[in-house]
């Protein structure tokens, strides 16, 4: 997972310190991978509130709600990619939001721009619920359900 995450920066995080990396799976309550014959293609990983974890993003929207699920970080390699596979991994964390009664949140970069996320987070039902623009980056910050 580690090894994918680092090929999908800057969508996705730069968490280069595995220890650290080993950190936000230990905060995430459902961990969903996408695996074929050649092995693991794909991961998200989501938190629960009230996770000692210190992103921005998280801090914001742990401000803002008091109950959620939110999406820290999903990525495909990239030979996978448009096959799919996000669909896939989304469909299943919206059923657990659903059951769980909660919103599923997440964000995406604005600065640099990722068009592809925007658009893939739009069709799925996302809804704009505001951004933040820092030093770096500048994110959307986006809500799917309660």
């Amino acid at each position: 997972m580690h090894q994918i995450n680092q090929e999908n920066t800057p969508e996705v995080g730069d968490v280069s310190d595995i220890n650290d990396f080993k950190t936000l799976i230990s905060y995430s309550e459902h961990i969903l991978i996408a695996k074929n014959e050649k092995g693991l293609v794909g991961f998200m990983l989501c938190m629960k509130e009230n996770k000692p974890y210190k992103s921005k993003n998280y801090l914001y929207l742990s401000e803002r709600y008091k109950k959620f699920l939110y999406v820290d970080r999903i990525a495909v390699r990239k030979e996978y990619r448009r096959s799919g596979i996000g669909k896939n991994i989304y469909s299943k964390i919206m059923e657990s939001a659903e059951l769980l009664k909660v919103p599923l949140l997440c964000e995406v970069n604005t600065r640099p721009k990722n068009i592809p996320s925007l658009s893939f987070h739009q069709a799925m039902g996302f809804i704009e619920i505001g951004e933040n623009n820092f030093e770096s980056y500048s994110v959307v910050y986006l809500k799917r359900g309660i």
